[in-house]
């Protein structure tokens, strides 16, 4: 069963990050539902506490990690796209007009 698809880390590392935050979604919203049943609430707060850095620590990751979910020539484009908008729009004040000191 080879149908000689080339290996993609971005889209497996994209993927892969998707399903860990809806999993981590679901176990938010599941322990939330159990608050009403359940007397001592402190534990059910402990762990949507948990939950909630586990998300934020998924966030920081992706965020931190770019690189690691995009392929190097959509890297390489916003790059250029960056580029561009910098040149279209100048700073200006920073000394290289054509004035000299005597006009």
């Amino acid at each position: 069963m080879n149908d000689n698809k080339p290996f993609n880390k971005y889209y497996v590392l994209r993927i892969t990050s998707l399903h860990i935050k809806k999993a981590i979604d679901t176990s938010i919203r599941k322990t939330y539902e159990r608050l009403k049943d359940v007397t001592t609430k402190v534990e059910v707060f402990e762990t949507l506490d948990v939950l909630h850095k586990i998300r934020k620590l998924m966030e920081d990751f992706e965020s931190n990690n770019k690189h690691l979910y995009k392929k190097p020539e959509e890297v390489e484009n916003e790059t250029h796209k960056d580029n561009r908008h910098n040149e279209e729009n100048p700073v200006h004040g920073t000394g290289s007009g054509n004035k000299t000191t005597d006009s």
